[in-house]
């Protein structure tokens, strides 16, 4: 029985260092404070939707947090389409580590890799091209690279863009050691 019509939906999401988010969440309240989207966590989608969270899993996923370490990816530009959910966002430099760890993680997941599009979504909503344009003409220079330290797993069901949550946090950790792996998954 497939349990792809429940309401359950998870994705693995990267997530940002403190500083890299201290940035992107100040460009995206600008973002926000003009467009007036929905609010929601920031992140770079890696995998998913998937719909099995068992303890298996989890497993899967914890192990393979430890053995991938946080690195850098490079912002390339701010752009828009005309798709609800990749409206305005930061595109992200399609690199080979970036690829590799989108594709071990669809093995992983047994999810089927589509074509990936590395991006920050900024907004989600449709609107008009030339508006979107003139907000990111006055948002700050992106940085020179951001420091994606964590994966998590949302849930995004089918609803509310608002009541996504994540679920597990797994920390990207440079020279994992005993200290620094006790009482994961975070």
């Amino acid at each position: 029985v497939s349990n792809e019509n429940t309401e359950r939906r998870y994705w693995i999401w990267g997530q940002f260092d403190e500083a890299s988010s201290s940035i992107l969440n100040k460009i995206q309240r600008i973002v926000h404070d003009e467009l007036q989207g929905p609010s929601f966590i920031l992140h770079l989608t890696l995998s998913g939707p998937f719909f099995d969270l068992s303890s298996g899993v989890l497993e899967r996923i914890d192990t393979f947090a430890l053995k991938n370490k946080q690195f850098s990816i490079k912002p390339r530009a701010y752009g828009m389409k005309d798709l609800f959910f990749q409206s305005l966002f930061v595109e992200i430099e399609n690199t080979h580590k970036l690829n590799t760890l989108k594709m071990n993680l669809d093995d992983l997941l047994e999810v089927s890799s589509e074509d990936f599009f590395p991006h920050i979504s900024l907004f989600y909503g449709l609107k008009n091209q030339i508006v979107k344009q003139i907000v990111i003409d006055h948002l700050l220079t992106l940085p020179e690279y951001l420091v994606l330290d964590k994966i998590t797993i949302a849930e995004t069901g089918q609803g509310d863009i608002e009541s996504w949550r994540i679920v597990r946090q797994y920390p990207l950790i440079n020279n994992l050691n005993v200290l620094n792996s006790l009482g994961r998954p975070l």
